[in-house]
């Protein structure tokens, strides 16, 4: 279990690697939703708004510590968004449509490695899938980052207490449509 402060003085993962090419085709995605977009069915249209996964992407980034093992770190962040193989296979079986179930055959029959663009074009995104996405990961993120979560509100406690003594606060008065206090509250941190 982590210390209060144990992580005050590590490096913000967002400081050293970002996965901007996986996090770019998840926004494009997103983005072209349209009227599917989470905010966007709630009552909330705001023309400049970023994609909530881009938000998503930020957050965690900047609470998760940066550590000497940067394949495992990154492992661990693409597990927590959704964005490792296991979770690309659920999200293609979430979506359950013609198209993915065909590219979900053909990738396991012939074992030809698709571009991660296009296993993202036949998936649903990763919000629309639940937390059930996630049940796989907190083994390998627990036992990587020294937690014991089992839900992205336990872990971002755990990881707040780590680096601040308490869960995280966000707050963003420039926040336009609310999407980063948005993403933020349904991470687990107070807005």
């Amino acid at each position: 279990m982590l210390k209060p402060f144990e992580w005050q003085d590590k490096p913000a993962l967002i400081e050293h690697l970002f996965p901007v090419q996986k996090i770019s085709a998840e926004s494009f995605k997103e983005q072209m939703a349209g009227a599917g977009k989470t905010l966007t069915a709630l009552g909330s249209y705001w023309k400049g708004r970023k994609p909530l996964i881009l938000n998503k992407a930020c957050i965690l980034g900047a609470l998760l510590p940066a550590t000497n093992k940067p394949l495992k770190d990154l492992e661990i962040f693409e597990l927590l968004m959704g964005m490792d193989r296991q979770s690309l296979e659920l999200r293609l079986e979430h979506k359950n449509d013609k198209a993915s179930r065909f590219f979900l055959a053909q990738e396991q029959e012939v074992e030809v490695s698709a571009t991660y663009n296009e296993w993202v074009r036949a998936a649903s995104r990763p919000e629309e899938c639940g937390d059930a996405l996630f049940t796989h990961v907190w083994d390998s993120v627990n036992a990587h980052l020294g937690t014991s979560a089992f839900s992205f509100p336990e872990l971002i406690e755990q990881i707040g207490i780590a680096r601040f003594g308490h869960r995280p606060r966000v707050a963003d008065v420039f926040s336009g449509s609310g999407q980063i206090p948005f993403e933020a509250a349904r991470l687990g941190c107070d807005v």
